[in-house]
């Protein structure tokens, strides 16, 4: 029984430095693309998960984001989305976002964007695994989604690793995320990457805690940022 369980242990340890050191090496790789301009901010988030059928989701979740060392309110998002699990590895989605934020004169406006994803999973012993292609489209107007520009179109692929720590209720992630979208000579550019890493507890089935840090870099961009971002979000599904 002790062998069993030291045996899992040690296992499980490997996983886990195995898991960080992709992450890091990732990190690492693409770090001399770190922006100009520095920002610390914070975010919190509230995902709502109704699960539908056996294989149809729906998803809204609520954000609340500051910036400029988290001292100056930034926007709010609301999202709503339908997800459709293809096969047991494959899951369809698409959803709408409406944004709220503060220009430089401090009045509020709105936009909205549209998505569609594609998404690839795969689970072994503890460890998941998914790939999330998605193509978005961004207006300033409710009804001018007909408009089309082509530098409102964008293409974010996002790798995803999460793994649980046997016996508990805590599970560790790690994602890497690119853009690519129209440059400013209408030529398809990569112009930001993500890295995150965090940590998720489950206090019940159906609901999660969860505590990130993300850095986020431009590049490609005539005055390309850095973000520094620290994310709290709970989870809760019906």
């Amino acid at each position: 029984m002790l062998v069993t369980l030291t045996s899992r242990m040690i296992m499980t340890i490997k996983r886990l430095t195995y898991f960080l050191s992709c992450f890091l090496l990732f990190f690492f790789i693409t770090s001399h693309l770190a922006g100009q301009t520095r920002d610390f901010q914070s975010w919190w988030e509230l995902e709502l998960d109704r699960e539908l059928t056996d294989r149809l989701n729906l998803e809204g979740e609520l954000e609340q984001r500051f910036k400029n060392n988290s001292l100056q309110y930034s926007r709010t998002l609301l999202t709503l989305a339908v997800t459709h699990d293809v096969l047991d590895f494959l899951r369809v989605g698409g959803g709408v976002r409406t944004t709220f934020l503060m220009d430089g004169e401090q009045q509020m406006h709105a936009r909205y964007r549209v998505h569609l994803d594609l998404t690839g999973r795969h689970d072994l012993s503890g460890f998941g695994l998914s790939l999330r292609s998605r193509l978005q489209y961004g207006f300033e107007e409710l009804l001018a989604i007909s408009d089309f520009r082509l530098n409102s179109l964008v293409n974010r692929n996002k790798l995803r690793g999460i793994y649980h720590i046997f016996g508990t209720r805590f599970d560790c992630f790690a994602s890497l995320e690119s853009w690519h979208g129209s440059g400013s000579e209408s030529q398809w550019i990569t112009y930001a990457m993500r890295y995150s890493a965090g940590l998720r507890f489950s206090p019940t089935f159906r609901s999660r805690f969860s505590l990130r840090y993300i850095l986020e870099d431009e590049f490609n961009l005539p005055e390309p940022q850095q973000f520094h971002i620290v994310v709290l979000a709970y989870a809760h599904s019906f």
